[in-house]
């Protein structure tokens, strides 16, 4: 049996739309990348050119360009990664350094070169850089993560009978083969999976260590861990139909399904668990599929639960939050929220809201959203329904879609 990405995925994978924003949605981009110079001074010579980085990044396309996730999850390897004692790693001497260095930052700045670098009186480092940082409409930086993932393969099914004691007097399994969610991520366009990480998928610590010197392998900022339980299906069989009996087969028909998925994901550089949570993904109208549709009533609900599982993990990654708002023509209100348009432009709908808090572990939708065009960083929506725009913060508020 093979899965088919459901419409939910196929957002991921949608075409740019035009941008037609009332007014522009981001800092003024560099054209085609420009060089600029960026200062950092911290304990360690990696923390310093990491802030200079940030520094350059900023002061071409904007501080929210600079802390979007994909970007300071980067800066945060750089800063923060420990790869070796290889003499000169970790001061800039090293020509490998600056290759694994120029690695990791690929997709925001195409090429830099320090500028200054010294131990200051008190020991603190500081680095000045010339960058080339690559534009709004041109950023390519993606996530690189290290997933975990038993996949989804098989599936179970409990057959009962229409009025019977609620036992099932029967159990069928069985497997299929499709996409593992990997392939929903990459399909993204923003997200990367690696090997590297704590060491999965690579053969020994020394080999791993020896190709991050080398500069060929990308070190994932973050590790999601995926554990499947099967997915479980029920159907009923008719109780015989004493007005019309018959010898042949009674008729039957699926009553319900769910998945059930354990999702964790956790920030490696800062060591901090961002998501852990269980939960069950339930089937569509399931009195709808006969018992002889089981195929593809098994396809549909793993589409559903894949779907559901990729959204989770890219919005839990990438937070499409609010990053500015204001009112234009006629009262109508806007927003630019940080989500890429080749992202946005698959959904048709949003909903413009607070995630759980403290005070309501619930969403909280303020407004409905329509996308208006927007950029590779950020997107611009029109807002509907907005009762109390007050209570849309920027840096909090997120634009969620939705089915």
């Amino acid at each position: 049996m093979n899965t088919t990405p459901s419409l939910v995925l196929t957002a991921l994978l949608a075409a740019a739309l035009p941008a037609q924003e009332p007014e522009p949605v981001a800092a003024a981009p560099a054209a085609n990348g420009s060089w600029t110079e960026g200062f950092g001074r911290a304990p360690t010579y990696r923390s310093a050119l990491a802030q200079a980085l940030e520094d350059a990044v900023a002061k071409a396309n904007g501080v929210a360009i600079a802390r979007s996730p994909s970007i300071r999850s980067r800066i945060a390897v750089v800063a923060e990664h420990r790869d070796g004692e290889q003499e000169g790693f970790f001061d800039g001497s090293s020509e490998n350094e600056r290759e694994w260095v120029q690695h990791q930052i690929r997709g925001f700045v195409p090429r830099y070169e320090v500028q200054q670098k010294q131990k200051a009186d008190d020991r603190m480092w500081e680095v000045t850089v010339r960058a080339k940082v690559a534009g709004v409409d041109q950023l390519g930086s993606q996530l690189v993560i290290e997933l975990v993932d038993n996949d989804l393969r098989s599936w179970q099914l409990e057959r009962y009978e229409e009025g019977g004691p609620g036992r099932a007097f029967d159990r069928r399994q069985g497997r299929f083969q499709g996409p593992k969610i990997g392939e929903y991520l990459r399909r993204s366009g923003a997200v990367e999976i690696s090997g590297s990480g704590r060491g999965v998928n690579v053969r020994s610590g020394a080999e791993r260590a020896q190709r991050e010197k080398a500069g060929h392998q990308l070190v994932a900022s973050h590790r999601v861990v995926v554990d499947w339980q099967p997915l479980v299906v029920q159907s009923t069989v008719e109780k015989p139909n004493k007005a019309r009996p018959t010898k042949g087969p009674r008729p039957e028909y699926m009553s319900g399904g769910a998945v059930e998925v354990s999702l964790r994901i956790e920030d490696l550089v800062r060591d901090v668990v961002m998501l852990e949570e269980t939960f069950a993904v339930p089937a569509d109208n399931p009195g709808a599929w006969s018992a002889d549709r089981l195929d593809a009533f098994v396809t549909n609900l793993v589409d559903k639960a894949k779907a559901e599982v990729a959204k989770k993990i890219f919005f839990t990654l990438r937070p499409p939050v609010v990053l500015r708002k204001w009112a234009g023509d006629g009262g109508a209100w806007f927003v630019e929220a940080r989500i890429s348009r080749r992202v946005a432009a698959g959904f048709g709908k949003f909903s413009v809201g607070t995630d759980g808090t403290l005070a309501d572990p619930d969403w909280q939708e303020l407004a409905t959203a329509t996308l208006v065009g927007g950029s590779a960083s950020s997107c611009t929506f029109r807002l509907e329904g907005v009762t109390d725009a007050s209570r849309i913060v920027v840096d909090v508020s997120e634009v969620r879609p939705v089915h």
